[in-house]
């Protein structure tokens, strides 16, 4: 979980004068300063602690709020008891104007106290940042389908996750930021797993022993919303460890058959929202599927070099969009007349047609199978 000034404030016993807002702002680090003017020694985001000794008058008070707004410094601890006895007026105004974190510091806490509950957070910020990285490491090596089955055994075993396993998986704007929450999520409701990013996705790795993965996804989805905005999930069945690989590729599946549901989606898609992707993921001879996929694309992506990386994606966009023009231009944010284009020399290159019913559904396959195979 990351720091924030307002966190720091309610957890010291103090309170926010100004910039209630603005205090959800990230503490990357925290820095005493008796400096009229610190910016140059600073990068943005510090946490400021000071007692004002240079501070006189009006006007420098006002001037250190304006410079700290304008380089984005998370806040301003103000220490009390020495040179001044309560924050000065100017001061208050001036953060209030700017709609900038400032709080009290009394005499009784020391600077010290405050620098060591910041450093101590950080540091558990970057151990958990570790732990995911290791976590998507290992469902990274998973996915590549190139372990034994011992092998994805031993690599989840550290995390708690024991024989049966099931992914879920959430689609939500900023999925990292959602990380720490999804692993608090897991910890209280006492699930074993492992938390990490994979395809755009924020996903968890769950050990089943007690629990439903689909009413997990369901609570966690709920959690994550009230604080992140939108958030659309999924869950794979329940499966041995060893299929990692297809539980993960069910669950996102599962979300990308009901994206266009038009509100009509489920809370939590499962296998049972799957459709034609059911047909895919039935697949199991991934250089078979290879093979038709690169029939379908290949041409594309063969005779066009990088610019065939946009056809097929402005195919892609085509035809999730149901062939209608505007909306799948808009998607791409170019003009409909460049994607009438593209979609004419992707007809060009493979011989197919882009108005064809049977057509379509073989390039969706093609395109969807190659996300499988990779």
């Amino acid at each position: 979980m990351e720091l924030t000034v307002a966190d720091l404030v309610a957890e010291l016993g103090l309170e926010l004068v100004s910039g209630e807002d603005s205090a959800q702002t990230h503490v990357r680090w925290v820095h005493s300063t008796e400096l009229p003017d610190p910016t140059p020694w600073l990068r943005g985001g510090e946490l400021l602690l000071t007692t004002g000794f240079q501070l006189e008058g009006a006007r420098a008070q006002r001037e250190l709020i304006d410079r700290l707004a304008d380089y984005r410094i998370a806040g301003l601890g103000f220490g009390t008891g020495f040179n001044y006895k309560r924050l000065p007026p100017a001061l208050v105004t001036a953060a209030r104007r700017r709609s900038f974190p400032l709080f009290e510091v009394p005499y009784e806490l020391p600077f010290i106290a405050i620098t060591e509950r910041v450093f101590a957070e950080l540091v558990n910020e970057r151990y958990e940042m570790l732990q995911r990285n290791m976590a998507g490491d290992v469902l990274a090596d998973a996915l590549t389908g190139h372990l034994y089955p011992d092998e994805v055994h031993a690599r989840l075993r550290p995390f708690g996750i024991g024989e049966q396993i099931a992914v879920i998986a959430f689609a939500l704007e900023d999925p990292s930021a959602a990380a720490a929450q999804l692993e608090r999520i897991l910890e209280r409701t006492r699930v074993h797993g492992l938390v990490a990013l994979r395809a755009g996705l924020l996903c968890a790795v769950i050990d089943t022993a007690g629990s439903d993965p689909v009413e997990l996804a369901r609570t966690a989805r709920a959690d994550l919303a009230a604080r992140f905005g939108e958030v659309r999930a999924s869950a794979s069945r329940p499966a041995a460890a060893h299929a990692l690989r297809m539980s993960f590729h069910e669950a996102r599946c599962a979300l990308e058959a009901v994206r266009a549901s038009n509100g009509r989606a489920p809370d939590v898609a499962s296998y049972e929202d799957l459709g034609a992707f059911q047909l895919l993921l039935s697949l199991q001879d991934d250089d078979a599927l290879l093979t038709y996929c690169r029939g379908v694309l290949g041409p594309i992506e063969e005779a066009e070099g990088d610019y065939g990386d946009e056809l097929v994606r402005s195919l892609d966009a085509f035809i999730e969009h149901n062939g209608h023009w505007e909306r799948a231009a808009a998607a791409l944010y170019c003009h409909r007349h460049t994607l009438r284009y593209r979609m004419r020399r992707v007809e060009q290159l493979t011989g197919r047609d882009v108005q064809s019913a049977r057509d379509r559904i073989e390039f969706w396959l093609a395109l969807r199978g190659r996300e499988l195979a990779r």
